[in-house]
């Protein structure tokens, strides 16, 4: 039940993402807001969901996980009421940053849940088994919010959210058993964050696989966030069309986590890493040479982009899982800082790219191969002899 319960943990930020997707036409509409804008409810969110976690990991290592979420959910609950109350688009992002604040504690505290009570390949393995949770998001999330939306409007998909966090809330007062059972009561003095923090990225594996894991996320931000006007603009789908194609793509998130699960024992971390980043990298490069010869249909991208799914969630709980390994003792900020690197870089990333770069599929076809290219570089150059995995 605890890696379940973490799993619904790290759901949390991709429904808060999926369920709004619907929803981006009728706030365009009913906002009188630029679709540009309207996205930027996907970066506002996840700039402060990165941002946050550095916060709540030292939280965790001093004062428990139990206080640490607590504390997260009852800020991310007050985002969701400040959006759903909005009447212009500002109001709305203010409440989305806000949300994204209180959900950093959800994925980092099940990485660091997940570290109190595994290591080596079993950390891996719980960690692929939460991430296949996850894709209940990106699978039903977008369907949930075309329900809510046509039934009760935009708004109603806040009061979705809150039902899922208060649920998440309830079971941490009722049910949860603390897993930090040696709190550290000067992890949160200044100094000792920062020795923390050089700790983990002065161990050359933590280091490169928090970079490889950041890239990964510039790939899915850019995915997500672009979806909508992609399907709409390119193939004139929306409404439910799109929140069916888009769950379609989700499924693939499970398919890839019970992959990894299975090709863990028998081939290793840094080779499962290495078939995922050449998936993505080739499902990339199909939407790209199908869109450069005006070949792509909506079932062809649906297609790719499942199998992207596939990959995505592969590399980023087995990176994680690496960054974390070596830091038994530091798992809250080594959970922290994973978290907040790989969100904040996707997030800008995300922001630079909306504005300056994708115009057109064919655009966004090209920036998604080039960010899966450099993914498979870094597994490809990284050696399983300077791995540290512990026995788990």
């Amino acid at each position: 039940m605890l890696v379940i319960y973490c799993g619904l943990l790290t759901a949390l930020s991709g429904f808060s993402t999926d369920i709004m997707l619907p929803a981006f036409g009728v706030m365009v509409v009913e906002l009188e807001a630029s679709m540009d804008l309207v996205q930027g409810t996907i970066p506002a969110f996840a700039l402060f969901f990165g941002i946050s976690q550095i916060f709540y990991g030292p939280v965790s290592d001093r004062y428990g996980r139990r206080p640490a979420i607590a504390i997260g959910l009852t800020i991310y609950l007050a985002g969701a009421l400040f959006a759903a109350l909005g009447s212009d688009i500002e109001t709305v992002l203010i409440g989305r940053a806000l949300q994204g604040a209180g959900a950093g504690t959800a994925p980092v505290l099940a990485r660091a849940i997940l570290r109190d009570t595994h290591s080596g390949t079993a950390l891996a393995t719980a960690m692929s088994l939460t991430w296949a949770i996850f894709a209940v998001g990106p699978i039903f999330a977008p369907l949930l919010g075309y329900g809510v939306v046509e039934l009760f409007g935009w708004r109603s998909t806040f009061a979705s959210l809150s039902v899922f966090a208060c649920g998440l809330l309830l079971y941490n007062w009722l049910r949860f058993d603390e897993t930090n059972k040696d709190p550290n009561p000067s992890a949160l003095r200044p100094g000792n964050l920062l020795a923390a923090m050089r700790t983990i990225l002065a161990n050359r594996q933590s280091r490169y696989f928090l970079m490889c894991g950041s890239i990964a996320y510039c790939g899915l931000f850019t995915y997500i966030s672009n979806a909508p006007r992609i399907f709409a603009d390119t193939f004139d789908i929306r409404g439910l069309g799109f929140a069916v194609l888009f769950a379609v793509t989700g499924i693939g998130i499970v398919v890839g986590q019970y992959a990894n699960r299975a090709l863990l024992p028998k081939l290793g971390i840094l080779a499962v890493l290495r078939i995922a980043a050449l998936v993505q990298l080739f499902s990339a490069s199909g939407v790209a040479l199908l869109g450069w010869f005006e070949q792509l249909q909506p079932l062809h991208f649906t297609a790719l982009m499942f199998c992207f799914n596939t990959s995505f969630l592969v590399i980023v709980s087995n990176t994680a899982a690496l960054c974390l390994d070596p830091h038994p003792k530091l798992a809250g900020m080594a959970s922290a800082l994973y978290g907040c690197t790989t969100n904040m870089i996707g997030a800008v990333f995300l922001g630079v790219s909306v504005t300056f770069v994708v115009v057109s599929i064919l655009h966004w076809s090209v920036v998604m191969v080039a960010i899966t290219a450099i993914v498979v570089v870094a597994t490809l150059f990284a050696s399983s002899k300077e791995l540290t995995i512990s026995r788990g």
